[in-house]
């Protein structure tokens, strides 16, 4: 079962650069200057820069450590290193490893994107309009776990590894060492 939601706002006007989307921080990037200011009323929402992405982490003991997360991204993709300008943002939000409760941040990141920028907002590859299709996938996760009695947002939905797929792709592909680099190793060189 696919435990992450996605949703995608498309910019439908002005595409952002870097230095725009990280007015979400409440501050202006220091080597990248913002061309529109728009994205300083997402502000409020408590995202932080992490790494590439941005993200609003966790305050509680409980559930996954980013409760939801922001991606730049052009034609379609998470983009990493990248100034921009972007086609899109996608929140990312993970039904299994938060509580329930939690939702209603992503509902509220939801309400001030769509009212704050000129998008076009997508779920699982359709267009939405509200917040419902979105609260709706989430139940259905959250019910699928909890009839295989496990609690979203509990120390046992932590251990769950959503990417067994993935795992044995990973054994599937040959593995050649000579490309692999230790860092260690490539620092005494």
């Amino acid at each position: 079962m696919e435990n992450d939601i996605l949703i995608d706002f498309r910019f439908t006007k002005t595409k952002p650069g870097f230095g725009d989307l990280f007015l979400i921080t409440g501050d202006t990037h220091p080597k990248f200057s913002p061309r529109n200011m728009a994205f300083e009323k997402l502000a409020p929402l408590g995202f932080e820069q992490l790494d590439d992405f941005f993200g609003i982490l966790n305050t509680e003991e409980t559930g996954d450590d980013v409760l939801v997360w922001l991606f730049p991204m052009q034609n379609g993709e998470e983009v990493f290193h990248n100034s921009g300008p972007f086609d899109a943002i996608r929140l990312s939000y993970s039904a299994l490893r938060n509580t329930p409760e939690t939702i209603s941040l992503l509902e509220e990141c939801f309400n001030t994107i769509k009212s704050s920028l000129e998008t076009e907002v997508l779920l699982d590859g359709n267009a939405i309009q509200s917040f419902e299709p979105v609260q709706l996938k989430a139940n259905d996760i959250v019910s699928y776990w909890r009839n295989n009695q496990v609690e979203p947002g509990s120390p046992a939905s932590l251990l769950i590894d959503e990417d067994e797929d993935e795992d044995e792709d990973w054994e599937d592909e040959e593995w050649n060492e000579e490309d692999w680099e230790d860092e260690d190793e490539s620092k005494k060189n």
